[in-house]
């Protein structure tokens, strides 16, 4: 166990990713202590108690960050020809400002405050995406294929870690003093600039070159051909702005049948998820634990007790995904995804606390491997050049869904009660069996591959 903590160590990695690595590392330590309030657990379990919310506000705050992820292709194509430190630092700050004014709802009408609390966990989430989408690419410039799995995954245990602890004494803190969020919600917003501090810092390897062959040498790699001479021949300006992105995006999915197919089960795991997400929440905050106290026990359950558990496989999973293609990975990955929900099924039908506890143990163990594909896995499909693209369509995609599933699924929880649960594993189950057959056509990945 110490031999595996001192692998988190900036002596310890290889030396052409320690600069980056020792800045991300410190954001990581601070950065999410504000982003941690944002988060759908955590704003729904206070919706809920304080706020006296309705399931169809739960599934608007835990749709938010779905509504963020649809600005993806814009936050993508903004940053294509900007720097992408400073813009990831100006879009943290409107994250930590945004997260600040949560205060503010304390002197209004309990109803209006509830709305205007949505409102800003929403405006949160719209910026964090553009945070996911750009980090994407410093990634990619700065850590070797080899090495991205190991090196992501041990900054996610740093920042899952503060999650964790931020939400447990916020939560803690709420079952002292209901109203405490005054000042809670500023005290980590300032805690969480220290983060952007430390992030400003990072250098994106070849940035400079990259930036320079986009703005000096105008058409985009995918659409010259291979010779210089045929590139003189064929040049066309290049088609500018988010029209023109939209329109890589859609040949993408068009031409590359496999990444489209991925997309297809993708969306039907996610869907899943998000399908049952309010009603989980709901049922938790509301029907499982006291409605205006034990702030505590409904976010140990809910957010805590997942995100120690992925805390803690993470770096188990991130060696699987280093050695295989993110489809062979998905298809182990999603097994978990499919029990967790079969016992939160049996769960929510017995109305048994412990078993909800149980089921996110799953979801933890499952998240943890899930967080590594989301962020990483569209590398597997994507030419180096498109990498910002093929990004923006998944983070697009998982918007769209997060903007179906949990209103679906939170009016048919006033409907039909647990019956949500097990409509939510059959959707699950059938994207397994699609993962299953996309990975018979892909080989296994060479044990160094380069980005």
């Amino acid at each position: 166990m110490i031999q595996r903590l001192y692998r988190f160590r900036t002596r310890h990695q290889p030396y052409m990713v320690r600069l980056s690595y020792r800045y991300e590392l410190r954001s990581a330590m601070t950065f999410p202590l504000a982003a941690s309030l944002a988060e759908g657990s955590f704003t729904g379990v206070v919706a809920a108690k304080y706020f006296n919310a309705s399931p169809l506000l739960i599934a608007v705050i835990t749709a938010a960050p779905m509504f963020g992820n649809i600005m993806a292709l814009v936050w993508s194509e903004i940053s294509r020809t900007r720097r992408k430190v400073p813009m990831v630092n100006l879009l943290q700050l409107g994250v930590v400002l945004t997260i600040a004014s949560v205060a503010l709802t304390y002197w209004l009408p309990l109803q209006v405050g509830a709305w205007l609390f949505a409102a800003q966990i929403i405006v949160a989430r719209l910026l964090a995406s553009g945070i996911i989408t750009i980090r994407s690419v410093i990634w990619r410039s700065n850590y070797p294929r080899h090495l991205r799995g190991q090196i992501i995954g041990r900054i996610t245990v740093v920042a899952t870690a503060v999650l964790a602890i931020s939400t447990f004494a916020g939560s803690a803190w709420l079952d002292h003093d209901p109203t405490a969020f005054i000042y809670l919600y500023p005290l980590a917003a300032l805690l969480g600039a220290v983060g952007i501090w430390q992030f400003s810092h990072i250098k994106v390897r070849r940035e400079g070159q990259a930036l320079r062959q986009q703005t000096v040498y105008t058409p985009r790699p995918e659409g010259l051909s291979v010779t210089d001479e045929v590139n003189v021949l064929n040049y066309n300006p290049e088609r500018a702005g988010l029209r023109a992105f939209f329109a890589d995006a859609l040949l993408v999915l068009r031409e590359d049948a496999l990444f489209r197919r991925y997309q297809r089960y993708q969306f039907m795991s996610g869907f899943s998820f998000m399908f049952m997400g309010p009603s989980l929440l709901y049922m938790v905050s509301r029907e499982l634990t006291d409605e205006k106290s034990q702030y505590l026990l409904a976010t140990v359950v809910l957010q805590i007790v997942p995100m120690v558990v992925s805390l803690l496989f993470t770096q188990v999973w991130a060696p699987l995904f280093d050695r295989v293609h993110v489809l062979r990975f998905r298809v182990v990955q999603t097994s978990v995804s499919v029990a967790a929900q079969a016992l939160l099924f049996i769960a929510a039908v017995s109305r048994q606390l412990w078993l909800v506890a149980a089921a996110q143990v799953l979801i933890g163990i499952s998240n943890a491997g899930g967080n590594l594909a989301w962020n990483l896995g569209h590398n597997d499909f994507a030419p180096a050049h498109k990498a910002a693209t093929y990004m923006g369509v998944h983070v697009m995609l998982t918007g769209l869904r997060g903007c179906i599933a949990p209103f679906l699924g939170a009016g048919l929880y006033v409907l039909l009660g647990p019956v949500v649960f097990g409509i939510s594993l059959l959707i699950c189950t059938a994207a397994l069996l699609g993962f299953m057959s996309l990975s018979r056509q892909v080989p296994p990945l060479p044990a160094a591959r380069q980005p």
